[in-house]
């Protein structure tokens, strides 16, 4: 009954309009309320924000963000669609190939899905329109497209379920290589045959596609870079997100393309961004601390063993769930709530961590392009002026796509772990 009371609750508040890390914090106070744990409850809040905020894997938070607005305010992602467009816009639909290729790219550099569907969406949504795209389709592909920043390395989500699972950061980011991979392939592929519209060009010279590769050059190399020095063991996580930082600045100040101003900007938005993050991680831990009280986690999984339930229908209804909560949570704020639940029941079905680490990635991308709060969405909807409604239609393909590769990477799970076991 007193979990049922916390959890109606933090919903209600949150349907009201309360930032969802007040809900948690106010919902996870309430529940130790009412289990009795009073005494110094104010004090052991304090306590556990900051122990939460003093953790060094969340380092790498604000730095990630930090390269994200960088590179958009030196216009890398310019070169970046540029790239991609001269090596893909010669096929069927060649011009939506490119813009899911460089959604890719950047998402191999920033770790925000917003930021890549943001950054891409303000470049590509003109020239596809130009082209002859829909307007609902162009945005549905770029809102897709953008989800791809949080599961090709580095990503931000991929951190803060680390924290949570006390999982390897790097191995956890090298598990979404492949993945991503794949799925950027399924979309591009289903970008071609629904497309419609013919190449951009039917060829370009080696030439000219050299000279773009060329200008382009610093802004590819860094994907490879933080892959590289991840995989590799030379360095960590975090310190690959300090490196990150110093090269784009200087790369953009030695393009001119990164102003003083430009810089300021940049890490004025990040430092708002990453206030939120920390917010929700924090208060995400009062919120679940109340569940570690309760046994509920320990509940469910006897709960799930017990009933004897085939694997496949719970992997099938969780998911059902996880789509339901993506339809109103803020997807970083449902991975806080879920993980701390499904963790043990996943590890009771025999999942490997990895594994799971990318499936509720996939999850929280689905979150974030399902209508109504699909942040995805609403950004890419402000950015182009288009309609909700129509682009909510358009999306559904690309949720299906997440869906289908929840379940291959959990019956499939060499998808996600073959490369980080190969690691140094």
């Amino acid at each position: 009954m007193t979990v049922a009371i916390v959890i109606l609750v933090f919903l209600l508040m949150a349907g009201l309009g309360f930032p969802v890390f007040i809900a948690m914090g106010v919902a996870g106070m309430l529940g130790a309320l009412l289990l009795g744990e009073t005494h110094g409850l104010l004090q052991n809040t304090a306590l556990g924000l900051y122990q939460t905020f003093s953790q060094y894997d969340l380092i790498a938070v604000p730095l990630y963000i930090v390269v994200g607005t960088l590179m958009e305010r030196a216009q890398l992602s310019d070169k970046l669609f540029a790239f991609a467009r001269a090596w893909f816009g010669n096929l069927p639909g060649g011009l939506g190939v490119a813009t899911i290729a460089a959604c890719a790219m950047f998402a191999a550099i920033s770790g925000s899905s917003v930021a890549t569907a943001a950054t891409i969406g303000v470049v590509a949504l003109p020239a596809l329109t130009s082209r002859g795209y829909r307007a609902e389709f162009s945005g549905a592909m770029v809102a897709a497209g953008g989800t791809l920043g949080i599961l090709i390395p580095p990503s931000i989500p991929m951190i803060v379920f680390g924290v949570i699972t006390e999982q390897s950061i790097g191995a956890l980011f090298i598990s979404g290589v492949v993945p991503g991979i794949l799925l950027a392939s399924v979309f591009a592929l289903f970008v071609s045959l629904r497309a419609k519209v013919p190449p951009e060009f039917s060829s370009m010279p080696l030439v000219e596609r050299l000279a773009v590769t060329r200008q382009a050059a610093g802004a590819v190399a860094l994907p490879v870079l933080i892959f590289v020095s991840i995989y590799s063991g030379l360095a960590t996580p975090t310190e690959v997100a300090a490196v990150a930082v110093a090269y784009v600045i200087i790369l953009g100040r030695a393009t001119g393309t990164l102003d003083g101003a430009g810089m300021a900007e940049a890490f004025v938005a990040a430092a708002r961004t990453t206030v939120m993050i920390f917010l929700l991680v924090g208060f995400g831990k009062v919120f679940t601390e109340f569940f570690t009280l309760t046994d509920l986690p320990q509940s469910a999984t006897r709960f799930v063993i017990e009933a004897g339930l085939p694997p496949f229908l719970v992997i099938t209804l969780v998911i059902v769930v996880l789509l339901i909560l993506g339809m109103f949570l803020e997807a970083l704020s449902m991975l806080l709530v879920t993980v701390p639940i499904l963790f043990p029941i996943m590890k009771a079905l025999a999942v490997d961590p990895l594994a799971f680490g990318v499936f509720m990635v996939l999850a929280v991308e689905a979150a974030l392009i399902t209508p109504p709060v699909g942040m995805n969405l609403f950004t890419i909807c402000t950015i182009g002026r288009i309609d909700f409604g129509r682009i909510s239609h358009a999306v559904l393909p690309y949720v299906a796509m997440l869906v289908a590769m929840m379940y291959v990477v959990l019956y499939v799970p060499q998808v996600a772990t073959w490369l980080p076991r190969t690691m140094q």
